[in-house]
């Protein structure tokens, strides 16, 4: 018997996998309580004293700009003095949820002061959140206003003042009138002082120091004297909202954060300026903290000291000057005593007469300093040139008098002097009008008043009422155009005595000229340059050929005006011109009319006549024409005598037309005018013809209906040339534009200038139309502008956007219209597919199928390509 053990077999255990399903479905349980717990929200309660602008569902609660949660309900409180408005915060946002947190309603609000919430006019109020500190919290108590808060990392810093003024939240804070800062909140104090938070932005921290003066610069400033009223103001912020100004030494160290200042009620009162002091030897009537820096009107400073050194002639006066005016104080500026002025132009300064004297600044640039001497008179303007003037007599003139050249101040007298019975006068001459002293200058005393009557007619001249007091001294610049180095002139006694200096010494010019038409010229008649009589007719003769010879005696000091570029013409009666721009009337002189006259100019661009003529008109003694032809397929609208113009001025005119020899074209015959023809007359110069144009994108040329056409032009830069084409419109100046074709079984009301739409915005238009050879086709060229041409790509398509696309069906009807104005004359639409990469650019001369319609998948295309 066999005694062996036997193996003993044991099952191990496995767990079934069925209880996979139900662990998979405890986790995705779990899960889903936590995404809904972390999604839901944070439930808050904030009482309102009233639900008006809040509406559950909408309003939203807004931390700096970022949505951080909705209203869900608003309920009443349970004494109804209230309302309860539940809302929901995002779970992001819990940590904002303080005791100290503060919320408040945001509604459109605008009044003179305060612009704020305009956001609120397109988002709807909303509830905006100002984090707090301490425990978190639920439960909270709105403010009625927004608080005072202050935010940003520029430098914090208290401003005290015994009055709030016209500041308040935002008010702009300046230096040199450039805004800083602002005030961000103010609040009074236990010394029931008004405290004001100011923030200065970092990029200006540094301006302000531990001896910087603030001061007040609201509303505006009105100062009210016998000279008037003058206003000031810092800014038209400033006047509407407040404003502070500040003032700080370069010494002085930075201001720390949270500093406190005084705050003044103005400039004056800060006694803040750049410091200067003024020398004089009397007082003349200036009166301490009463007398003022004045700069063109503007008051820039005013003297807070005035000191006698102990000498009876030696005053030391200290003024303090407006920061932002302290580079007038230089080497060059100049402090003038300002006295009253009474004549008959007027009263100047009459507040000089009574109260307290004031000063004038006369500024340039150059370097600063702050000493400076008080003048009684000012001196002559930097730059100027100094004159000296001898004379017998002063009669009307006196220190200040003007002078004067075609009616404008140039300078004025400065001392009038008696030497050996004789007078020495001092005058200058401001450094603008310098070049206006050439050689051959002359002065004269103008009288108030000054008669000359003769057959020319009655010469009245006069200086003005103000002349009667103080006569002006006019300035006659020589003929040269040289300026002169002279210093020293002889001031003549009138304007004759000032000509005649000068034709003592020249003797009249003898002319001889021809002409083929006498008119209405005598013996006597005058001789006009620039209708100024310059000479007279002496005697004219009948010659054998029937020309008559004229003998001109011309003024001895005018015969420089004759030379050899010079043109004469008759000016005898009057010169009419009628036009659809109006009536022209000109004549001469009064003289001209009875006794007839010449007149004659130089022209520097004319050569010089063989034989000296006197043409009919003007227009004829400078007529210079270059003849050119003009050829065209279409004589509509071509007329005798047409107009050619560039930039609306005209520079020619068409002369003749004619048909060439097979009646094929038409030949305008045209001449171009002196100097246009040397640009016009050139290879690469177009022409084209203008006419009126109405459509619904543009009115062109709305004068051609009543005027006629005209020729347009540009001017060329190739050789000369005499024979160009005529086109019908505009031709394309763009050399860099893409020119491809179109082909199609037919155009509907497609013609030639139909616009090119990309996206319904026109980059092109048709410039070109024809009839394939076989007849099958009907081919346009599109011109698109060199600005656009990327955007055409090998695979673009084309379709008819002409009319109107009407597609109807079950849902009602779709209508589609590109433009009112492819409505009427027709167009073509392109679009480029969103392929990347993008397909290869149209190359010129490309053809491309037109299709009769779009597929509306073609509109959705909207790659971007870079040009």
């Amino acid at each position: 018997m066999n005694n062996a053990s036997k193996p003993e077999l044991k099952k191990e255990k496995v767990i079934s996998p069925i209880w996979l399903l139900p662990i998979l479905a405890v986790l995705l349980g779990a899960w889903l309580l936590f995404k809904a717990w972390s999604e839901a929200g944070v439930k808050i309660d904030i009482v309102f004293d009233s639900a008006k602008g809040i509406t559950a569902g909408q309003t939203q609660l807004f931390y700096q700009g970022l949505d951080i949660g909705v209203v869900k309900t608003v309920e009443l409180t349970p004494k109804l003095d209230g309302v309860i408005v539940v809302a929901e915060v995002k779970r992001e946002a819990e940590q904002l949820l303080k005791e100290d947190s503060q919320f408040w309603l945001v509604t459109p609000k605008a009044s003179i002061t305060e612009i704020s919430g305009l956001d609120a006019l397109v988002s709807g109020n909303y509830i905006e959140l100002n984090p707090g500190k301490g425990k978190s919290a639920d439960k909270f108590i709105a403010l009625n206003e927004p608080p005072n808060i202050i935010r940003g990392n520029g430098l914090n810093i208290r401003l005290t003042s015994s009055d709030l003024g016209s500041l308040n939240i935002g008010s702009p804070v300046y230096f040199k009138k450039i805004k800083v800062g602002e005030v961000q909140r103010y609040q009074l104090n236990d010394q029931h002082q008004v405290e004001f938070d100011i923030q200065i932005k970092p990029q200006f921290s540094h301006l302000v120091k531990l001896d910087t003066r603030f001061w007040n610069v609201s509303g505006f400033e009105a100062d009210i004297s016998l000279d008037g009223m003058q206003i000031s103001s810092e800014s038209l912020a400033s006047v509407i909202s407040g404003g502070v100004s500040f003032d700080s030494p370069l010494q002085s160290a930075k201001a720390d954060k949270g500093q406190s200042f005084t705050l003044y009620s103005n400039l004056k009162d800060s006694q803040r300026g750049k410091a200067i002091q003024i020398t004089m030897q009397q007082q003349h009537g200036l009166v301490a903290d009463r007398s003022k820096l004045i700069y063109r009107g503007a008051v820039i400073g005013f003297i807070n000291d005035i000191q006698n050194t102990g000498s009876h002639d030696h005053f030391l006066a200290k003024a303090l000057v407006e920061p932002k005016y302290e580079d007038l104080f230089n080497d060059t500026t100049q402090l003038v005593l300002i006295k009253p002025e009474i004549g008959l132009s007027g009263v100047k300064n009459l507040g000089a007469l009574i109260g307290a004297k004031q000063i004038e600044v006369i500024a340039e640039q150059g370097e600063l300093q702050t000493e400076f001497a008080l003048n009684i008179s000012a001196k002559p303007p930097f730059g100027s040139k100094a004159l000296s003037l001898t004379s017998d007599n002063v009669k009307g003139l006196s220190p200040n008098s003007p002078i004067v050249y075609n009616g404008l101040n140039i300078g004025r007298l400065t001392e009038i002097n008696l030497v050996d019975r004789s007078f020495e006068l001092t005058a200058y001459i401001q450094a603008e009008y310098t070049k206006l002293l050439t050689q051959g200058s002359r002065f004269y005393n103008q009288s108030p008043l000054a008669l000359e009557a003769d057959l020319n007619g009655i010469s009245i001249e006069s200086s003005g009422l103000s002349g009667f007091i103080s006569s002006p001294i006019i300035l006659m610049p020589g003929h040269s155009n040289k300026q002169s180095t002279q210093s020293q002139f002889a001031l003549h006694q009138n304007k004759q005595a000032a000509l005649l200096s000068k034709s003592k010494i020249e003797k009249p010019l003898k002319l001889r000229l021809n002409t083929q038409y006498l008119g209405s010229l005598a013996e006597g008649a005058p001789v006009l340059f620039r209708r100024v009589p310059v000479g007279v007719v002496e005697h004219y003769t009948l010659l054998k050929d029937g020309s008559i010879d004229l003998r001109l005696n011309i003024h001895g000091n005018y015969r420089h005006l004759v030379t050899d570029n010079s043109r004469f013409w008759h000016a005898s009666g009057l010169e009419i011109k009628a036009s659809f721009d109006g009536l022209s009337v000109n004549s001469e002189s009064l003289k001209s009319l009875v006794m007839g006259g010449i007149s004659f100019d130089h022209f520097d661009d004319l050569a010089k006549e063989s034989v000296r003529t006197i043409h009919k008109s003007k227009e004829d003694a400078t007529k210079r024409h270059l003849a050119i032809q003009l050829s065209t397929n279409d004589s509509h609208g071509l007329y005798k005598n047409m107009p050619i113009k560039y930039q609306g001025q005209q520079i020619g005119k068409v002369t003749g037309l004619r048909f060439n020899d097979d009646l094929s074209r038409l030949q305008a015959d045209a001449e171009l005018d002196f100097p246009y023809y040397r640009n016009f007359a050139r290879s690469g110069s177009l022409y084209w013809q203008e006419t009126a144009s109405i459509s619904l994108s543009e009115v062109k040329n709305l004068d051609t209906l009543v005027k006629g056409d005209f020729i347009n032009a540009l001017p060329g830069k190739g050789k000369p040339s005499q024979q160009f084409s005529l086109h019908k419109q505009a031709p394309n100046t763009d050399s860099e534009a893409l020119h491809i074709w179109l082909s199609s079984s037919h155009f509907g009301s497609l013609k030639v200038g139909s616009p090119v739409l990309y996206k319904q915005y026109p980059v092109g238009y048709v410039d070109d139309a024809k009839l394939a050879m076989d007849g099958s086709k009907i081919m346009a060229r599109l011109n698109i502008d060199s600005a656009y041409r990327h955007l055409v790509r090998e695979n673009s398509v084309f379709w008819n956007a002409s009319g109107v696309d009407v597609k109807l069906g079950l849902g009602g009807a779709n209508i589609r219209l590109d433009s009112m104005e492819t409505l009427l004359t027709g167009g073509i639409a392109f679009a480029t597919p969103e392929e990347e990469p993008l397909a290869k650019p149209a190359n010129d001369q490309d053809k491309f199928d037109l299709q009769p319609i779009y597929d509306e998948k073609w509109l959705q295309w909207s790659p971007s390509i870079d040009p």
